[in-house]
């Protein structure tokens, strides 16, 4: 799979993470960063890929490629100001399956940091990423399966574009920001669609490589950065937007990783074309002006190249990466990289380098072996607590709610362990509710949010099997803020909860309310 799968993430800081085994039971950075390892967590996370990726080739069948470039300028704006600059780039490549006829699936790439939750949210939100693809779905009249990967999102922050809007719930302050840029960006969608170029029979090649790195081969001297296991937060946004400065002593001031888990010694990277993209990824988080440098030198080994479709955040991850001279201005980009001010440039000629062999402009290098897998154990297996009162409403949806209001509906459920329940709007004759798309409309998806309450609280003295009771609370917007999203005005509606047990799921049902217009 290793020349034909890309994996990618969208962003979010308020998220969960506990899929890293340090290896160690030292505390490290990365538990800092993911939480404490918890292995079946894990494989859970790890066999949904996979069952993913299986179901997809099983879909497999004849479709046709169409690609084109699209602009944003509106929904990004440059949030480094250490560098003294103001400066942007709004590429939007596109990639539109076809499949029997009608539009299957839209790729995007797109510069944009997307974290407008912050980490003392604690929503499992897909943040401005998943606005970004509900919008661009939202906009087409069947279901089509939009996904975007970041570009060079490490200084460009969520816009706040004017864009247009109509009185609806929102539930949390930050959602309002998100659904604004995704309203721009599947604007630039439908705005570049009718210049798809579209083919049968694409170039699809990639080629994934290892590149090392250690403070060795970034060639710093005995004074510049002296970390031999890597070294992060350094200086602690440090940087000054009044008056940007050169930080002498920078690397100076750098956290480092110890020996017993150090920061990662080599990351993946693929090449290769898509259509008549040039694609290459690149693992973490990178600067514009670094990104450009990239693909000024794939340009310069391939005089024929046209577009690039530049994933970041993807396939691995080694934090931000600047231009050298850029990461000694410090703040908070500077501070994620893990192995200081010449990172960026090394990823930078590697990833080059790469493509470079890939169309033949300079000999391969010799790579480091495949890392094997962290081991582990599952030493205590969980034990799943006893539900008290599964099933039982405990808050009733309101009759009548207006359409910038807010529906609310709690029943108990049981243990997380056993999944999160799942909840969908039902009209007069039971049938789902459909997203604007086509798509059914559930919980999992932005125009919701589902809390969870425990009584009594976990605690670690706790003993195994504990009764609790587990409140499930769902929040739903009736309406979007996007002329194209979601609108539940009238009704009479039902919300269908689906709630796992140890004895098989339970469907609960709430009374039927209505959503009057917006006074």
């Amino acid at each position: 799979m290793d020349d034909a799968l890309i994996s990618g993430a969208t962003h979010t800081h308020s998220g969960p993470g506990r899929v890293l085994n340090t290896g160690t039971d030292q505390s490290s950075f990365f538990d800092f960063i993911v939480d404490k390892f918890f292995p079946e967590f894990y494989e859970r996370f790890v066999d949904t890929i996979a069952d993913t990726i299986v179901a997809a080739v099983q879909d497999a069948r004849p479709a046709r490629l169409g690609t084109t470039v699209g602009v944003c300028d509106d929904a990004h704006d440059d949030r480094r100001c250490e560098d003294g600059e103001d400066y942007q780039r709004g590429d939007l490549p596109l990639l539109a399956v076809e499949r029997d006829g009608q539009v299957d699936a839209v790729v995007m790439a797109y510069a944009i940091h997307g974290t407008v939750l912050g980490i003392d949210d604690l929503h499992l939100s897909q943040d401005v990423s998943g606005a970004i693809e509900t919008a661009v779905a939202d906009a087409f009249d069947h279901p089509v399966m939009a996904v975007m990967f970041n570009s060079w999102g490490a200084d460009m922050s969520p816009a706040d574009p004017e864009v247009e809007t109509r009185p609806a719930g929102v539930r949390d302050e930050g959602y309002e920001r998100m659904w604004h840029a995704a309203s721009a960006v599947s604007t630039a969608v439908q705005d570049a669609w009718p210049s798809l170029a579209w083919t049968e029979t694409p170039d699809i090649r990639l080629s994934t490589h290892r590149v090392p790195i250690d403070r060795e081969l970034l060639g710093y001297d005995e004074e510049t950065f002296p970390y031999p296991y890597g070294g992060v937060y350094c200086g602690n946004d440090a940087g000054s937007c009044e008056e940007p400065a050169y930080q002498e002593g920078l690397d100076q001031v750098c956290v480092p990783f110890a020996e017993a888990f150090p920061a990662p010694s080599q990351a993946d990277v693929t090449v290769g074309r898509v259509g008549p993209f040039s694609l290459v990824t690149f693992p973490g988080e990178p600067g514009t002006r670094l990104a450009e440098s990239i693909m000024d030198a794939m340009r310069a080994s391939d005089p024929t190249m046209q577009d690039a479709l530049f994933l970041g955040y993807t396939q691995d991850y080694l934090g931000y990466s600047l231009l050298e001279e850029d990461w000694w201005y410090g703040g908070y980009e500077a501070s994620g990289a893990l192995w200081g001010p010449k990172q960026g440039a090394w990823l930078a000629a590697q990833v080059a380098d790469r493509y470079g062999a890939f169309v033949g402009a300079n000999a391969a290098v010799e790579e480091p072996a495949r890392l094997t897998p962290f081991p582990y154990t599952v030493d205590t297996p969980y034990t799943v607590d006893p539900a008290a009162g599964f099933g039982t409403v405990v808050v009733e949806v309101t009759p009548e709610v207006a359409a910038d209001g807010i529906v609310t509906f709690a029943v108990q459920g049981s243990d997380p362990w056993l999944g999160a329940p799942t909840a969908r709007v039902l009209d007069a004759s039971g049938a789902a509710v459909a997203r604007p798309g086509g798509r059914v409309f559930t919980s999992d998806q932005q125009d919701w949010d589902v809390t969870l309450d425990v009584v009594p609280a976990y605690a670690s003295s706790d003993a195994p099997g504990s009764t609790r009771t587990f409140t499930w609370t769902f929040r739903l917007s009736p309406r979007s803020p996007l002329p194209t999203g979601v609108d539940l005005t009238g009704g009479p509606w039902t919300i269908e909860a689906t709630l796992p047990g140890e004895s098989g799921e339970q469907v609960v049902r709430s009374a039927p309310f209505t959503v009057t217009a917006a006074p």
